[in-house]
């Protein structure tokens, strides 16, 4: 039997795998996924938190001889989601699911659009599954195998989850509270708590040291096109900051988990926002709602020479809970990304409860044994059999769903948004500063330092501070430091320094400053 689920697993890997290869972003995009590609291989530290585990994976598929970086850590992506495919109809089958509705578990959650989005671009949201995944399906197996090097494991990744997206650590309360129940209302095979819970904790310290080996390291790199230096140095004053305050490493990395920018975010939706919100997510998940309430059910249901599972039933339903209520009261425009781990654990009580169902058909009186199996691939084929035109379309448009029409433009014209850099930074001396917006920084800075090895070029954000349309003064002071040796050009003209500097009108479209 393990070698059935491990096939069909690395069978569900492949097919997913190829899908998300299929409709694979082609190359450059903008805003933070061109930042992801731009600090993959140029080493730097990511906007807030940092991801600093996410930049060395992703670093590594930057070495594939195939595609341009840009694409390459695209890639990363759809390897990482596959790899979540994979590991959700393991977890689900390791609960008690059948083969079948395990299978449809994963594949709910390999279809989704939201998910399947975030496996095509550069993002930090596949990897992070693919870690949520694996944390549950190691403690999982330490409760089965009361193995504690399991749960060492589980703990390293949930250190190093911290570097890839601090959401994984949502999970960390159900976990907890999942170990309390298993090892202080054990099962008899559970004796050696303490060895359990320190062989959790040390892996997590391990995994937390990793975390900030790998911030100190690339903090230490410094790279010119990381988060510090095309936002934060040069405009320090908007956040009441000084060089002071962001001159030691823990300093830095206090900006990155606590940063000003974001103060108040946390839990500032309004009561009646987050009951919209939430009324969305569900409505959204309506189609899925029995089999999710059926598999919640079937795990506090006794099986036959099986230990009961409530205790699962309490580790993914809090977890659930948590990713939820957070993503339902952040105030972010983009706040429906955070569902994407809460999708994960619907789509295993998805699996679970048409097991059930298939389990209670089968218990009719001399019902052959084959009629549940068919009925398993007839409830694959009919529960997905809407998707098929989709999966089509999107395999011929080579295109995920959910694609805006202003992103599809980029698949339709893979080289558009480094032309559109291109035609400005080849008007650009070799020392020059540009500020711009953030959805084009990044975009210049792959171009100039990762393909055109023009390192001395620096691109910030003009108005880091949402809403806040007004020069730092630190922002002036730099410009002022650096007239006299650096162009320095912004992307639209700055009426703030109008009285001070002449403001000239390039051929590239750029506003450049001078001394008047």
């Amino acid at each position: 039997m393990k070698r059935a689920n491990s096939f069909v697993a690395l069978g569900l890997f492949v097919a997913s795998f190829a899908l998300y290869l299929r409709t694979l972003a082609p190359s450059l995009l903008f805003g933070d996924s061109a930042e992801f590609q731009t600090i993959a291989y140029t080493l730097g530290i990511g906007h807030p938190t940092g991801y600093f585990i996410y930049v060395l994976l992703a670093k590594l598929f930057t070495f594939l001889p195939i595609g341009d970086i840009a694409w390459r850590v695209n890639l990363f992506s759809a390897f990482c989601a596959a790899l979540t495919v994979a590991l959700v109809y393991l977890i689900t089958r390791k609960l008690g699911a059948q083969i079948v509705p395990a299978m449809y578990g994963s594949l709910a959650l390999a279809l989704a659009p939201l998910f399947w989005k975030h496996a095509s671009i550069a993002e930090i949201y596949a990897p992070s599954a693919a870690c949520l995944a694996f944390i549950l399906l190691t403690v999982l197996h330490w409760k089965e195998t009361n193995n504690p090097r399991w749960l060492f494991v589980a703990g390293l990744f949930g250190g190093l989850s911290l570097g890839i997206h601090t959401t994984v650590a949502l999970a960390a309360p159900a976990v907890i509270v999942y170990l309390i129940l298993v090892i202080y209302f054990p099962l008899s095979t559970h004796n050696d708590k303490r060895k359990a819970l320190l062989a959790g904790v040390y892996g997590a310290l391990l995994g937390i040291l990793l975390f900030l080996s790998s911030f100190l390291f690339l903090d230490f790199l410094n790279s010119p096109a990381g988060y510090y230096n095309t936002v934060v140095r040069p405009s320090l004053s908007v956040w009441d900051m000084t060089p002071a305050d962001f001159d030691s490493p823990f300093e830095r990395l206090a900006f990155l988990y606590f940063p000003p920018q974001f103060k108040g975010q946390l839990f500032a939706v309004s009561p009646d926002q987050s009951l919209t919100r939430l009324i969305v997510f569900a409505v959204n998940a309506s189609w899925n709602l029995l089999p999710v309430v059926v598999g919640i059910i079937s795990l506090f249901i006794p099986r036959t020479g099986a230990p009961t599972r409530w205790r699962e039933a309490v580790l993914l339903t809090l977890a659930f809970v948590a990713f939820v209520a957070f993503s339902v009261t952040y105030n972010v425009y983009d706040f429906y990304v955070f569902y994407i781990p809460a999708l994960l654990i619907l789509s295993i009580f998805i699996g679970l409860g048409i097991s059930l169902a298939i389990e209670a058909i089968a218990l009719i009186p001399k019902l052959p044994s084959s009629v549940p199996v068919a009925l398993g691939i007839v409830i694959l084929i009919a529960g997905f059999q809407p998707s098929f035109s989709n999966i089509a379309t999107s395999w011929d448009g080579r295109i995920p769903p959910w694609t805006d029409d202003w992103e599809s433009y980029l698949y339709q014209y893979p080289d558009a948004r480094r032309f559109e850099a291109e035609e400005i930074v080849n008007q650009l001396e070799d020392n020059a500063i540009l500020f711009t917006d953030w959805d084009y920084a990044y975009d210049f800075y792959y171009v100039a330092h990762v393909l055109q090895g023009r390192t001395g070029m620096s691109f910030h954000e003009t108005y880091p501070q949402e809403d806040v349309y007004q020069l730092a003064d630190s922002t002036i002071a730099y410009i002022e430091a650096n007239m006299d040796t650096r162009p320095i050009y912004f992307s639209e003209r700055p009426p703030q320094l109008a009285s001070q500097f002449k403001i000239t009108r390039t051929g590239s479209g750029l506003f450049r400053l001078e001394e008047k």
